[in-house]
């Protein structure tokens, strides 16, 4: 009863909030949907049964209009590369309709991706000072925690840690995959904080770091590699001492973090390419997979609709790859996020995704100039944080479907934030001015 009546008042403070002070409190209303998402929870039943993320979607939305004149204005959301080229996916999605393999299913996938553009725009215009972006921030790195902590009292079964969160967020994929994004820009936040947000942003960090161990995800593991390594090669000039210190400590607390079960799962990664029937089942599978799917995309090159990969998987894949679903029909999703793109959207689809993976690598080299130009360094290493992040979710998305996960949605929006505060900050300062972080660089 205690926590349902704290969930319930959070979210009537942050409504309230949202329309007296400032949208982001929609925002945070928002978040909280996404990580606590309250049915799942035993006290949730002492809750009013509502659609608690359209709700707090709507205030969001309402609390934008509201503001509208007190909030900086911004470039058109729609303009900027990642909203226009998801929302191309949406309407060649829309086209593809009439041959979708299964229409439900398509309908569902257009509509998460168009509810997953509204998070998008609604967190791209709430951010409007490097106050609101390292706020967000800050609130995503929360919500991982929290979700680290639930992973602690949930445990695992069989090895695996499925049904910490809400819907899509109930596997142990994706659950590790949020994780590691929200480790990364915790990472950020340690760096660049000098307040009480760097000791609790370094406290979630722990809770994160369990969370994802215990998550067991390979893919996860191989996003977290891709992600240091981007932060490392981003991070602005005068946090990387600090950023090298914290990594080799944060390496140390990593291994000691680490159980067995989570040494084997991870050494199973090889297996992917071994064809001795003793290699771990799910990594085999998901090269046969892989294969099958190609074959999908040779006889049907503009796509078969979302979730097709279902509906053909009998057709094209041994039995022994398939799995039972809740209709014990058996079945394989797909297990790549590009190769979803490719054979569900066909080839328009394998092209947008492609345009959008050269977009987060253009970001990186961008990020690095702004570097160069001797910007902000707080800003510069948020924004390589995130652009790290959604290095995260496209690597672990080699061998898991992140089509319509939506952190990805909120990284884009805080990424582009931070290239319009970086242009922002270089309008208004005086020709000639320096930030004392670009003197010390420079000498």
């Amino acid at each position: 009863m205690f926590y349902a009546a704290a969930f319930a008042l959070f979210c009537v403070a942050c409504t309230i909030l949202a329309f007296t002070r400032h949208p982001i409190y929609g925002v945070y209303f928002y978040f909280s949907t996404t990580y606590v998402y309250a049915p799942a929870r035993w006290w949730g039943g002492y809750l009013p049964d509502l659609r608690w993320a359209l709700l707090a979607a709507a205030v969001t939305a309402m609390a934008i209009v509201v503001h509208r004149k007190t909030l900086k204005p911004k470039p058109l959301w729609l303009a900027q590369g990642p909203a226009a080229l998801l929302v191309l996916y949406v309407i060649w999605m829309a086209i593809q309709t009439p041959w979708a393999l299964d229409l439900s299913e398509h309908v569902t996938g257009m509509t998460q991706i168009v509810k997953c553009l509204l998070a998008l725009w609604f967190v791209y215009r709430v951010i409007d000072s490097k106050e609101h972006l390292r706020d967000v921030a800050f609130a995503h790195v929360l919500g991982c925690a929290l979700l680290g902590l639930f992973a602690q009292f949930t445990g695992r079964q069989q090895g695996r840690l499925d049904g910490v969160g809400g819907p899509n967020l109930d596997d142990a994929n994706t659950l590790a995959m949020y994780l590691v994004t929200g480790a990364i820009v915790a990472v950020g936040l340690v760096i660049t904080q000098r307040s009480w947000r760097r000791w609790v942003s370094l406290a979630s960090l722990v809770l994160i770091t369990n969370g994802f161990i215990l998550a067991n995800s390979r893919g996860a593991f191989l996003g977290l590699l891709a992600g240091a390594l981007v932060l490392a090669l981003t991070t602005a000039r005068p946090h990387r001492r600090m950023f090298w210190a914290f990594a080799a400590v944060g390496m140390i607390g990593l291994v000691s973090l680490m159980d067995q079960t989570f040494i084997d799962r991870m050494f199973t990664i090889e297996d992917v390419a071994s064809d001795d029937e003793e290699a771990d089942t799910s990594a085999r599978s998901r090269v046969a997979v892989a294969k099958a799917q190609m074959q999908m995309f040779v006889e049907h090159p503009m796509g078969i609709g979302y979730r097709g990969t279902v509906v053909l998987s009998q057709r094209y894949l041994d039995r022994k790859w398939l799995t039972l679903g809740d209709d014990e029909t058996a079945t394989r999703s797909s297990h790549s996020t590009f190769l979803t793109a490719m054979v569900e959207q066909g080839l328009p689809g394998a092209v947008i995704y492609g345009v959008l993976v050269l977009w987060v690598f253009s970001a990186a080299l961008r990020i690095r100039r702004l570097n160069a130009a001797c910007a902000d360094p707080e800003l510069v290493t948020l924004g390589a944080s995130f652009c790290a992040a959604l290095t995260v979710v496209l690597v672990a998305g080699i061998s898991a479907d992140y089509l319509t996960k939506e952190v990805q949605f909120w990284l884009y929006a805080a990424l582009l934030s931070v290239f319009w505060l970086a242009g922002d900050a270089r309008t208004i300062e005086p020709r000639g001015s320096a930030r004392p972080g670009a003197r010390r660089v420079a000498a």
